[in-house]
């Protein structure tokens, strides 16, 4: 089959939407990655790429006619293509996959990267105009797809989907570090010496993810180096650097930029511990499954993480860590201590069991599974271009995540 999947930014440095289309493609379909970036010549692992940006002189109209163009490029792409799938990233590109998958016939797939309807807006409009386009799209989709068990089940209560979601977590698929490599890049990256315990916290450092709270909870340690890997937001280092001084930790607080992602893993096993700390600011939050906790179990690296129910709950299961409560600085010291001085070999065992079980090959299965489907059910029917939005040609969509026919709009 042929897919197009709509995403709205680079592909390069998103790595949900990489292992997806690499699987895709891998399984004998014909993959083409749309993005609302610049593109460079060639393919990437095994998939096509396409650039929709518009035009420079775009950028100069109204916010809510430039949404519109991009709407009409991404349209216009899938035009060009005609795929036998859309697979639509985020709600920022359900309308216009919903849009081209009605005019070409096509299937649609919503794969929902986080709880869009939970995360807070700045703004109030754009809180309304997600939830909107959600309620409006999700049941029309043929297939939805998410990255834990908490989300789907909100997505089909809220939508009124007659099968669950299907979850396809954001397990990890990066090379596992070479045993033949001496360990210490990240000791040499971030300038830790050797013998110094070493705590981490993978990928951006950002707003409502427990960095403030976790350079103080470094302060009450004895010992301890933090090391922030990867580009934080606008402004969030610098705080970072704030606290740092005012704890009088600023030797011990390293923040140092993103490394390549086949590389990702020979950094994360030189942690003795990774951290994530995801705050109870949203429901978004409550039911997520961090990236980076996927990465520290594959480096072989115990967590500590928010007491929050989706992570909680998968540490606890497979009994590779620590949980606390993400805003207090003393009980997330005591976590740290706890995982500094816990190692073990029983530890270590469960570690490897669950990278094991937890594994990118047997979840892309998931995945592929929904297109399988696709491939052995009828065809779908073409529908009028021009009505685009029509409640006409409705049909029993196949796969998880089903809607039910003629649903409400509203």
């Amino acid at each position: 089959m042929r897919v197009a999947m709509l995403l709205h930014k680079s592909v390069r440095h998103d790595s949900r939407v990489r292992r997806e289309a690499r699987a895709l493609a891998q399984a004998g379909h014909e993959v083409v990655v749309l993005e609302l970036a610049p593109v460079e010549a060639g393919a990437l692992d095994g998939f096509a790429r396409r650039s929709v940006l518009t035009p420079p002189w775009a950028r100069r109209l109204p916010y809510h006619a430039y949404r519109a163009l991009c709407l009409l490029s991404f349209v216009r792409a899938l035009a060009r293509v005609r795929p036998d799938v859309v697979h639509a990233h985020d709600a920022a590109m359900l309308l216009p996959g919903l849009a081209g998958a009605r005019l070409t016939g096509a299937r649609l797939v919503y794969d929902s990267h986080e709880l869009a309807t939970g995360v807070p807006y700045r703004e109030r409009f754009w809180a309304w105009f997600v939830a909107a386009v959600e309620r409006f799209g999700v049941p029309r989709a043929d297939a939805v797809v998410t990255v834990s068990d908490g989300i789907a089940r909100r997505l089909q209560v809220r939508y009124r989907l007659r099968e669950q979601p299907a979850v396809v977590r954001n397990l990890c698929d990066l090379p596992a570090p070479d045993p033949s490599t001496a360990p210490g890049a990240l000791r040499r990256l971030a300038g830790v010496a050797n013998g110094e315990p070493l705590i981490l916290h993978q990928g951006a450092a950002a707003l409502d993810r427990g960095c403030e709270t976790l350079v103080r909870a470094v302060a009450r340690l004895d010992r301890g180096h933090l090391v922030f890997l990867g580009d934080g937001d606008p402004g969030v280092a610098e705080r970072l650097s704030e606290i740092a001084r005012a704890e009088g930790v600023t030797d011990r607080v390293h923040l140092v930029g993103s490394v390549a992602p086949e590389r990702l893993l020979t950094y994360t096993r030189d942690a003795d511990v990774g951290v994530s700390l995801l705050q109870d600011t949203c429901e978004n939050h409550r039911l997520a499954l961090p990236n980076k906790v996927f990465e520290y179990m594959a480096a072989g690296v115990p967590v500590v993480v928010s007491d929050l129910p989706e992570v909680a709950g998968l540490v606890a299961r497979h009994g590779i860590g620590w949980r606390v409560p993400p805003d207090a600085a003393e009980s997330v010291a005591s976590g740290l201590s706890l995982a500094l001085n816990g190692g073990s070999d029983a530890l270590r065992a469960r570690l490897r069991g669950a990278a094991d079980e937890l594994s990118w090959e047997r979840e892309r299965g998931r995945l592929t599974a929904i297109y399988d489907r696709f491939g052995t059910s009828a065809p779908v029917p073409a529908r009028v271009p021009s009505l685009p939005f029509s409640q006409g040609a409705a049909r029993h969509p196949v796969g998880a995540g089903a809607r039910v026919p003629h649903g409400p709009v509203g």
